[in-house]
């Protein structure tokens, strides 16, 4: 028999002695469960609550880092959040690993991995069309949970950690692209070198519906830097269709001096008025939510089989080869784009173990991509051995590839 002995509960109506407890209005704790909740944060209770993809910044395909970062306008600098800017300065951006020093409360709340942008050449005077921001783009199909356009439309609340050398006031913009509508807010960043985490609510939109498709219909803007014709006007803080002047006025100009730093991780966007707890995915499932939008693969060593093509040329001149499908490991969000591939003097050998070698940088073309797969077509290869119509090859060296969808 248990027993509790108190002397008083806030917040209950009323106690059954065996059955049940009220908390409130119309929520009543049973020996089965909880019943009368209707909706928390009005949204869903579990599963893709956050439509930020690789908001933990754990995901990196393209390699860039801290100190050597990716540096020009429209640059992935880590999966998902790509940088843009027109300014005369420069800027680095990239994944930075966090660490029980650097990386104070946001180590803490569970974030080994953060973006790190600094400014390496300053711009201390703005002209009125310069800018720089860091931003990531959304697809429809990803959004329709927020009702946009609806008499039901749904609030959106922003959770991140944040970190600046430069302290003052910061602008994140919400950019509608199917409407042409945007909405701001401000923050302050209050000590310098500290990890504050922010949470911004903004308001929901009962104008203009987000497209169903797969196409860019949202972007979430961390401004640094806005020159007049982005900061002339109000700080537009409801939606209304753009005005360029109100998208980020109160700008503080992050580009000023060489050396700031700003560090970012912890991105979280939701449905309804109130930040949740940080959704986290496992590795594996923020990869592939990373590789719809792009992918990087290898060919390993003897890791391509090609056939002579009968209608190229032969006996020790260029000869064209038909390699297999290679699969993605994700299927795309749209057809991506596939760059030729050029490789060194590798070899191929053929079947019987003559050599056809390579006389200079051989050329791997794309051929038939498609959102689950591509063909490489080797179109070069010269020297040693006359190839025949039954001769199969293998490649001896290796090159990597990288398959592009980013909206």
């Amino acid at each position: 028999m248990a027993i509790v002995n108190f002397n008083s509960i806030s917040g209950v109506s009323t106690i059954s002695a065996t059955t049940s407890m009220t908390v409130g209005t119309g929520v009543t704790i049973t020996t089965n469960g909880i019943v009368g909740i209707t909706s928390i944060n009005s949204g869903q209770l579990g599963g893709s609550r956050n439509v930020i993809i690789n908001g933990s910044m754990v995901v990196s395909q393209r390699g860039f880092t801290g100190s050597s970062g990716a540096t020009g306008n429209t640059d992935y600098a880590i999966d998902r959040f790509r940088i843009e800017h027109n300014q005369d300065g420069a800027v680095s951006a990239g994944q930075t690993t966090m660490n029980s020093t650097f990386g104070g409360n946001a180590y803490a709340d569970g974030f080994q991995s953060a973006l790190h942008y600094r400014v390496t050449t300053a711009d201390a005077s703005l002209a009125a069309g310069q800018y720089a921001l860091i931003r990531q783009f959304i697809e429809g199909f990803n959004l329709q949970g927020f009702k946009k356009g609806t008499a039901n439309a749904q609030q959106y609340t922003l959770s991140f950690w944040v970190r600046s050398s430069l302290t003052g006031t910061y602008i994140i913009e919400l950019e509608d692209f199917d409407n042409t509508r945007q909405v701001s807010k401000s923050y302050t960043i209050d000590t310098a070198n500290t990890w504050e985490k922010k949470t911004l609510t903004f308001p929901a939109d009962t104008t203009g519906v987000f497209d169903n498709d797969n196409n860019a219909s949202l972007s979430v803007n961390w401004w640094f830097a806005a020159g007049s014709t982005y900061s002339g006007g109000t700080l537009n803080t409801s939606w209304a269709s753009t005005t360029n002047a109100n998208r980020a006025a109160g700008q503080v100009n992050f580009l000023a001096t060489a050396g700031n730093n700003f560090t970012l991780t912890g991105v979280q966007l939701e449905v309804g008025a109130t930040a949740s707890e940080f959704e986290r995915r496992s590795i594996p499932q923020e990869l592939a939510l990373c590789q719809r939008y792009f992918e990087k693969g290898t060919i390993p060593v003897n890791g391509i089989v090609g056939q002579y093509s009968p209608n190229a040329a032969s006996s020790g001149t260029a000869a064209g080869f038909s390699c297999a499908f290679i699969p993605f490991a994700v299927t795309k969000r749209a057809t991506p784009s596939v760059p030729t591939i050029t490789t060194g003097s590798e070899a191929w050998t053929i079947a019987s173990n003559t050599n056809v070698s390579a006389y200079s940088a051989h050329t791997f073309t794309a051929l038939n991509i498609t959102a689950n797969a591509v063909r490489f077509v080797s179109n070069r290869i010269a020297g040693g051995s006359s190839p025949t119509n039954a001769s199969i090859y293998v490649w001896e060296g290796d090159f990597t590839w990288t398959a592009s969808a980013e909206l």
